[in-house]
């Protein structure tokens, strides 16, 4: 917050800036409370070292894109807990438009808030592995009685001439009546109104500020990171690369700010959590032959049975030579904790049989990551059982 950044010495300006060059800003004052600035002036802000843009991004606009949206009244994440809980009780129906992790999250908000939900979209979390959507359907349906319409949208006009409600068409010619509209189909970088065209900054096919792997744009001094670079939009990654990005502006040297694995986690209950590729991606860069999967329910392992868990697995995608781990995928209540463990072992190099090797607390969720990683390390000693005998019988 401004207030804990002022407590470390972190000057806050509250305006709009702009590029006058690589190493200087307009900036339009804001007013607000917290504004130690008592003029509305426009100033300059030099920097002696570099800049570095973190706009992040806003929801991206569906005007253009969803015909007869700009006629009824719809909310997106930014209002969904403002103006879309304002009244005195939830919304007695919502349809959601949009099947992604924003989606998906807010849906099952307001279902246990009491509202009946429709999400609008063809599939669930469809970047993830199949697995993942097929169970939370499951999961949406049976548990929170909320409606997946398995296609998408077509169009949406008003409720009866309702200014308030809605009716969504489907692309399977299915109608949707609710009284609250929300619009999640993903978000958009914040680049404009900032002079970096007429500053020469390159925009990337994401329509994101076009950064090499140290942050540094097209022009030189000038840094960006984090949602407003068009990669990946988590907040732990958008922190990484704004620690990085200062780093590589004031001190010598410089590190990467950008990385191939960056895990990722849904907070749905359960959570879905995952890292690197999928199956099939790992099946098509390598080869069906060379790819080997292993597969847990989560309800199948003691921790669950004690939880009396009904949904969820742990998917690892690896290497058959050498056990290199491709990618993994968890649903779990506690998924976003146990994906950071195949997150260093990807990061240290560690294969997934010797995964095995490192010591769990039982009966934890964890525990279950070194069963299967003890199926793979027996498997390979029975692959060895000629060599090692040999060994064995020559005293080794």
């Amino acid at each position: 917050s401004p207030e804990a950044l002022g407590k470390l010495g972190v000057d806050v300006i509250y305006g709009a800036a702009t590029f006058v060059d690589s190493k200087t800003l307009t900036v339009q004052p804001t007013c607000t409370s917290d504004s130690d600035t008592d003029s509305d002036s426009a100033f300059t802000v030099c920097a002696n070292y570099g800049i570095l843009i973190a706009t992040g991004a806003k929801p991206k606009d569906p005007k253009g894109e969803i015909p007869g949206i700009d006629q009824v009244p719809y909310i997106t994440y930014e209002q969904a807990f403002s103006e879309g809980l304002e009244r005195s009780q939830t919304p007695t129906t919502i349809t959601v438009i949009g099947g992604g992790p924003i989606g998906c999250e807010l849906a099952q908000a307001y279902a246990r808030l009491g509202s009946k939900v429709t999400v609008v979209a063809s599939g669930l979390l469809t970047k993830e592995e199949p697995e993942v959507g097929e169970m939370l359907q499951r999961v949406f349906e049976e548990q929170d009685g909320i409606v997946v319409t398995n296609s998408r949208i077509q169009s949406v006009e008003n409720k009866n001439g309702s200014e308030s409600g809605h009716v969504v068409v489907c692309q399977n010619g299915e109608r949707i009546e609710g009284d609250l509209l929300l619009v999640a189909v993903g978000r958009q970088p914040v680049v404009q109104n900032m002079g970096l065209e007429e500053l020469g900054v390159s925009v990337n096919d994401a329509q994101g500020i076009l950064t090499d792997q140290k942050l540094q744009t097209t022009v030189k001094g000038l840094y960006a990171a984090g949602d407003c670079t068009g990669d990946r939009q988590f907040t732990h990654y958008a922190g990484y690369q704004g620690a990085v990005g200062a780093r590589n502006i004031l001190l010598p040297l410089t590190d990467p700010g950008t990385m191939e694995n960056v895990p990722a986690t849904t907070f749905t209950d359960p959570e879905i959590a995952s890292i690197g590729i999928t199956e099939q991606q790992a099946k098509d860069e390598y080869g069906e032959k060379k790819v080997a999967v292993a597969f847990q329910k989560i309800q199948e392992t003691d921790r669950g049975i004690c939880e009396g868990i009904t949904e969820g697995f742990i998917k690892i995608v690896y290497k058959k030579r050498g056990y290199k781990i491709l990618g993994a995928t968890i649903a779990s209540p506690v998924a976003g904790e146990l994906i950071g463990e195949i997150a260093v072992a990807m990061k240290t190099g560690l294969s997934f049989d010797m995964l095995a090797t490192v010591m769990h607390t039982y009966p934890s969720h964890g525990f279950a990551l070194q069963s299967m990683a003890a199926e793979v390390y027996y498997e390979k000693l029975v692959k060895s059982k000629g060599i090692l005998n040999f060994m064995k019988r020559i005293g080794l």
